[in-house]
């Protein structure tokens, strides 16, 4: 059943786009990880790492939302009352993200950096354009054209600093250069694909008062959400800087990107067959029984590769790190272990998002990211950088569980 799915799934070109953009999104994000294993410290990349974490935050709180409401009103409301509102929220959302970002820089770190600060004036404004036209290009089913502006994204980022440590440049520090290198291929897929984003003009005029109400009531939520699934994800950056270093901070960061990098090239493949049945007009127990099915293939698929991660992590560290990070190469595993907990549960998940029943995947962030901050607390201090993957294992387990069973009791 599963070989005939496949089978039919790759006579679909755009599908087939999506599984290249992904596999070469995928080498990409290994020789750019190389790159920056071999010219840049474990300090400076933790440093940097701190800083991404702390803007993804302030990113997931005010942006996020809207653009999943962007997305969401796609065709429907945004046809109707233009695109005006829609542009002007976002901006002022855009500025405060900047604002909070610069004042924790500021504050936390006690200095001002001129260039850091025209760095993300530019970077931030482009980043979340880049968004906006992603989610358009997907939604109007513009595969093709989504493909490649994934795809110069990552490779423009990628040609940039390849040339900036080959000419060995000096005039900027190593984490201006990891900023740039993101702020490159923001701005050039916005040159490059933003005549593609359709502007709407105005049909029918409401007042803003109205528009954001009508907003509000979609964000919150997503809001709430986003600060457990942050927690999840970036807390123990956090914690391994207090209890720690930022050297231990950016060898951690290091390992976490090889080890998370096999499942979520692996997961999207699943969840792109597996979606089209969930969200079909079909009994739920249909939909269970598909979901069931992938669940179990994509544990046979798992157990292979976490057994190959498991004996090859030096092997993988040294080919796709550097030795100044081999400290963390035996995370490698434990952080593919984790990610194989996390894709496993959106899996199930799936269901619930199609049945609008999506407090239980409320629960299980909160769960996990109640665990993550008192397991690493308690961890860190005691094993170092292993308590804050072990921290990250035991979370990401949770959510499993909380996921699974509920699924399984309907």
């Amino acid at each position: 059943m599963l070989l005939l799915t496949i089978t039919t799934f790759f006579k679909n070109k755009n599908r087939n786009y999506v599984i290249l953009t992904q596999v070469i999104n995928a080498v990409i994000a290994l020789i750019t990880g190389k790159l920056i294993a071999v010219y840049i410290s474990p300090a400076d990349f933790g440093t940097y790492n701190i800083q991404f974490a702390t803007y993804t935050l302030f990113l997931t709180l005010l942006i996020t939302p809207f653009i999943h409401f962007i997305k969401t009103s796609n065709r429907t409301l945004l046809p109707k009352i233009g695109s005006k509102l829609f542009f002007y929220t976002i901006s002022v959302l855009s500025i405060l993200a900047f604002l909070a970002f610069i004042a924790f820089l500021y504050f936390y770190y006690g200095i001002f950096d001129p260039l850091l600060f025209l760095i993300f004036l530019c970077f931030i404004p482009f980043t979340i354009a880049n968004s906006v036209l992603a989610d358009f290009l997907n939604i109007q089913d513009k595969i093709i054209d989504f493909s490649r502006l994934s795809i110069l994204k990552a490779g423009s980022g990628l040609v940039f600093i390849a040339l900036f440590f080959f000419l060995g440049l000096t005039f900027i520090d190593d984490v201006q250069v990891l900023w740039l290198m993101q702020l490159t291929g923001a701005f050039l897929g916005i040159i490059f694909f933003a005549s593609k984003y359709k502007v709407y003009k105005t049909k029918f005029s409401i007042a803003y008062r109205t528009f954001l109400k009508k907003y509000i009531r979609f964000a919150a939520p997503l809001m709430f959400l986003a600060i457990w699934s942050w927690i999840n994800n970036y807390f123990d950056r956090y914690a391994i800087e207090y209890f720690l270093s930022l050297d231990e901070v950016g060898i951690y960061n290091a390992s976490y990107g090889v080890g998370s990098k096999f499942f979520l090239l692996l997961s999207p493949m699943f969840m792109v067959l597996l979606t089209p049945t969930v969200f079909s007009p079909i009994k739920r127990a249909e939909k269970k029984s598909a979901i069931q099915s992938y669940g179990l293939y994509y544990l046979i698929v798992a157990i292979p590769v976490l057994l190959i991660v498991y004996f090859l992590k030096d092997f993988l560290g040294y080919l796709l790190l550097s030795e100044s990070y081999k400290e963390g190469f035996y995370l490698i595993f434990w952080i593919a272990v984790a990610f194989f907990m996390l894709t496993f549960a959106q899996l199930y998940e799936l269901y619930f998002y199609s049945e609008l029943k999506t407090k239980v995947i409320l629960y299980g962030n909160v769960l996990s990211a109640v665990l993550n901050i008192i397991l690493n607390i308690v961890l860190i201090p005691k094993f170092g950088i292993l308590g804050a993957a072990l921290a990250t294992c035991i979370g990401f387990m949770a959510h499993f569980g909380i996921v699974y069973y509920n699924f399984r009791r309907i």
